[in-house]
């Protein structure tokens, strides 16, 4: 056949009517077991909590559109992401090819022939290809380089051998076909495989051997295929079904955002978090059955990093192990110190695939370990002095505007039409250290003639440390009063230095009603310096790296505005670190770790101050008071750290400034209070 506009072949070619019969028959049986198991899957997340999903349609094919079918948290320039698309577009492709071959033989017109049909064979070649160069690549990289945090077992290179066996028969089938139905260029030009098999292996054989061969290369496929429908939902390849779900189902909020308790809905249940596997909700649930274990979570994890007993991958599987077994207590399978291990940093999250809460499942558990008192030493304490006196550090709050002495700062009283509040936050408001980010923050905003105020004495805590670690009672107290506090002073927007004030200003009040528009110290001095009112001048020629603060940047995106204040595009000595922006790596003190005692093998801000030292530079810059000290106390405790200043770039961009003004006080001496 040489007829381009007739090209075809027979869907069925050399299969007796009675063999076709048996093979729909197997087929059948193999997509009942595949439904059969799935949905004992889904009887096991319907034993979870009501609700839980997301039930925009546009989210969902926003999503699937972005991290089902373009791959985003999989694109990497690494042997893992190029075999994972390989994989995957093979996988797909192959699969809609195959629909489109039933589609057309059953279908009430056959469109199987001609230019489509060329093209279609040659696509089909191209990603059968693929799919093949995956499948090795694959067993290569579990074979000879496979990272620690790759989740593996026997049952995986079965998966894999029965992939490629797919992939190799399904070449077998096509060649044989060709050679006993004697296809001729340039038709066979374009199922271009087949064709070089044709002519390479399959030169000798005779028709009748060929028929013979293919038929049994036939069945040999049909088998796999049947095998690998019926096998899915208990091997790796699960998460093709469920990550889409998953990835369509999490339900759409700021990343640092956690979900509010219903205080009614306590009262009615008695829970105040999870103790039960069942007391998550089904999405949680059927998140747990999406992990392919790829270990990217593990891989960026801090507290990994320092050899906290935390993995956020273990973490998954524990629970979907429990699951399976029928579910029961999770502190039985989680321990304590593994929860409490976390700093909430969202790393996991932003770097899973399909996009499971890690944090979420984390901060359910840690709920329940507060309501049944099982916290103790400095975090507890911090809890109570937060209850009592409304910051952690435990100091009355008639001292919190004592770090503005001698400053003239504003406040709601004397400046009732600010236009910004300046919101202190409890560590720049009581630490010596951090106090001086505030002195220069607020030195900065009155060299710039910015119309701004402070609460004063009227300030709390914004409830961040409260709610990261657990205690979600205490966090909505202090968000009601708060809220109530800038409504009676009609505060719209708000300036902070601490990326966490930030974030719970910005996207945790709105849960309860408080609406405002919430900037970061960084996004505001950067739009002073744009216009000209403040001056980000190079530096004085010592080399410097910034320290991105995990809440700022990869939580709430704001990587521009810290690099536009310490004038990096300018700065021919400004030295990034290799994992920064919204990659950026965790300090240590979030999800209340700055309350914690740990031993110095363990610190992250160790890890991160080694990373800093390597670049060279002088000066490490920050824009997080807790950041601030952590780091400083990393530097104290690393071989170089000596010789490396760690300063908030509210400190670096006033030492840039032109001399101040008369009558306004600069910051004190290094080491010495702001009060």
């Amino acid at each position: 056949m040489t007829d381009v506009n007739n090209a075809t072949r027979e869907v069925f070619g050399n299969i007796a009517p009675w063999m076709q019969i048996l093979f729909f028959v197997m087929i059948a049986a193999s997509l009942g077991a595949l439904l059969w198991q799935v949905a004992a899957r889904v009887w096991l997340w319907r034993k979870g909590q009501p609700g839980g999903f997301e039930r925009d349609w546009r989210v969902w094919i926003q999503r699937l559109a972005i991290y089902a079918a373009a791959q985003k948290r999989v694109h990497r320039k690494s042997l893992g992401a190029l075999l994972h698309w390989l994989l995957f577009s093979g996988f797909i492709v192959l699969a809609i090819g195959t629909t489109l071959l039933a589609i057309a033989y059953d279908g009430p017109y056959d469109f199987h022939h001609g230019w489509y049909y060329l093209i279609y064979e040659l696509t089909m070649d191209v990603f059968g290809v693929a799919f093949i160069l995956g499948c090795l690549l694959a067993m290569y990289r579990r074979a000879f380089r496979r990272k620690p945090s790759l989740g593996h077992n026997r049952s995986d290179w079965w998966l894999l051998g029965l992939l490629l066996s797919l992939g190799i028969t399904g070449f077998a089938v096509e060649a044989l076909r060709m050679h006993y139905t004697q296809v001729q260029p340039p038709i066979a030009y374009w199922s271009t495989v087949g064709w070089l098999i044709d002519i390479t292996l399959l030169r000798g054989i005779d028709v009748g051997n060929a028929q013979t061969m293919h038929l049994a290369a036939w069945w040999l496929h049909a088998v796999l295929v049947a095998v690998f429908l019926a096998t899915i939902p208990v091997n790796r390849f699960l998460h093709v079904l469920t990550g889409p779900l998953n990835i369509a189902a999490r339900p759409q909020r700021p990343m640092g955002a956690l979900m509010p308790l219903k205080m009614e809905e306590v009262e009615q249940t008695g829970r105040t978090g999870v103790q039960e596997l069942a007391d998550f909700n089904r999405q949680q649930l059927l998140s747990l059955d999406s992990c392919m274990e790829c270990g990217r979570c593990e891989d960026a994890c801090p507290a990994t990093a320092a050899g906290k007993p935390l993995s956020p991958k273990a973490v998954v599987i524990d629970l979907r192990n429990l699951m399976s077994l029928g579910g029961g207590n999770v502190h039985g399978t989680i321990r304590d110190e593994t929860l409490w291990a976390c700093t909430m940093c969202q790393a996991c999250v932003e770097e899973c695939p399909v996009l499971i809460g890690h944090v979420d499942l984390i901060s359910d558990m840690r709920r329940d370990l507060i309501g049944q008192g099982k916290l103790s030493g400095p975090p507890a304490k911090a809890l109570q002095q937060i209850g009592n006196q409304s910051n952690p550090y435990g100091r009355p709050n008639s001292e919190r505007f004592a770090w503005a002495d001698g400053l003239g700062v504003p406040t709601v009283e004397s400046n009732p039409v600010f236009e910004y509040l300046l919101w202190v936050g409890c560590a720049s408001s009581f630490d010596p250290r951090a106090q001086k980010v505030a002195r220069a923050t607020a030195l900065l905003l009155k060299e710039a003639g910015v119309n701004f105020a402070v609460l004063g004495k009227e300030e709390r805590c914004t409830g961040d440390p409260a709610r990261r670690i657990g205690d979600e009672f205490l966090f909505q107290q202090l968000a009601q009063t708060n809220i109530e506090t800038l409504a009676r002073h009609k505060a719209k927007k708000i300036v902070t230095p601490c990326p966490h004030c930030y974030n719970t200003l910005k996207n945790e009040y709105p849960q309860f009603g408080g609406q405002y528009e919430v900037a970061h110290h960084s996004a505001l001095l950067a739009e002073l310096v744009g216009a000209g009112r403040l001056t980000n001048a190079t530096s004085n020629g010592e080399p410097i790296t910034l320290h991105d603060p995990c809440y700022l940047a990869r939580v709430n995106g704001e990587i521009d505005a810290t690099r536009t204040v310490i004038g990096a595009a300018r700065n021919t000595q400004f030295r990034e670190m290799p994992r920064c922006g919204k990659k950026t790596f965790c300090c240590g003190a979030g999800g209340g770790r700055m309350w914690f005692e740990e031993a110095p093998s363990q610190r992250v801000s160790v890890l991160r101050s080694q990373e800093a030292i390597a670049t060279g530079a002088r000066t490490l810059a920050t824009a997080c008071p807790f950041c601030l000290n952590m780091m400083t106390d990393g530097m104290a405790g690393t071989q170089g750290g000596e010789n490396v200043k760690v300063l908030d770039i509210a400190e670096l961009l006033l030492s840039r400034q032109s001399p101040i003004r008369p009558g306004v006080c600069s910051l004190p001496p290094e080491g010495e209070s702001g009060s």
